[in-house]
């Protein structure tokens, strides 16, 4: 499927770079010789994603059987080692950052000096539902707050409350992207934010569901970066979240990792030793 898109979708071409992670051991080949047949009926772009569609047809996320644990640190490392700039946004692959943010980011990082400790660049995440269109400006954001909120506010109001969202949606607004204010990270913000390659690599002993994200941020706290939080950046995911929507595993998998994440800062106070702050 992925040779299919690379070599019938031009602009996937163009802008996607994919990496297929297996077990190792395992070997693989760009097209598998026993799907060329299948494969060569299709003619088109629309082809390819019309088929992707139909073979994701009831599939959950999460479920690839019992012989593998979804390897979701593992992926965005390898990702974001992939990456050919100084900065990447790491995101989940549901959610859309809002119109120009790469242009208007880099425009914004050639202001700022490299003296100073090291930060990152909060983009504050939404969730919006009953829209045709989701919002690329922060002025359409605005206009469509009735049909949204902040990203995951039912399933964990906590995980995301240190953005501050009141505050950065009462903003005055602004024609360029700047940093509107420094938060001070507390346990458990997840923010999804805008880093150099140089940060902390995350955890890939975190796998399935919970406290993936939060581990990273929660080493950037105890090595000393900062949090800005970007005033006319945001991220945008279609539809609400709800708890009821997730996988039968979910909890049992959030224990799992709750207690390896108890482990995980109990490292991190031996990594740095110097460190004031904790999590």
């Amino acid at each position: 499927m992925l040779y299919a898109l690379g070599a019938l979708c031009g602009p996937v071409r163009q802008l996607v770079s994919a990496h297929l992670v297996c077990h190792s051991g395992d070997l693989a080949a760009f097209p598998e010789l026993e799907d060329r047949a299948e494969f060569a009926r299709l003619k088109a772009c629309g082809d390819v994603f019309a088929k992707l569609a139909r073979a994701g047809a009831g599939r959950r996320n999460y479920a690839l059987g019992a012989n593998a644990s979804y390897p979701n640190n593992l992926l965005r490392n390898v990702a974001r080692g992939a990456a050919t700039g100084h900065y990447t946004l790491v995101l989940d692959v549901d959610m859309l950052p809002s119109e120009g943010l790469r242009e208007a980011f880099l425009a914004l990082a050639a202001t700022l000096g490299a003296e100073g400790p090291p930060g990152v660049f909060v983009v504050p995440a939404f969730e919006i539902r009953h829209t045709r269109r989701l919002p690329g400006a922060k002025a359409e954001l605005l206009q469509l707050y009735q049909v949204g909120r902040p990203f995951y506010e039912e399933g964990c109001p906590r995980c995301q409350a240190p953005t501050n969202y009141s505050r950065w949606l009462n903003l005055p607004p602004g024609s360029s992207l700047n940093i509107a204010y420094t938060v001070e990270w507390r346990d458990p913000w997840e923010p999804f934010y805008i880093s150099a390659n140089s940060v902390p690599p995350y955890d890939e002993r975190f796998k399935q569901y919970g406290f993936n994200r939060i581990s990273q941020a929660c080493e950037l706290h105890v090595a000393g970066y900062s949090f800005s939080v970007l005033n006319n950046a945001f991220l945008v995911h279609k539809g609400f979240k709800v708890p009821s929507e997730f996988h039968a595993q979910k909890d049992a998998e959030n224990q799992r990792n709750k207690v390896l994440f108890r482990q995980f800062k109990q490292e991190l106070k031996l990594k740095y030793p110097g460190s004031l702050h904790r999590c």
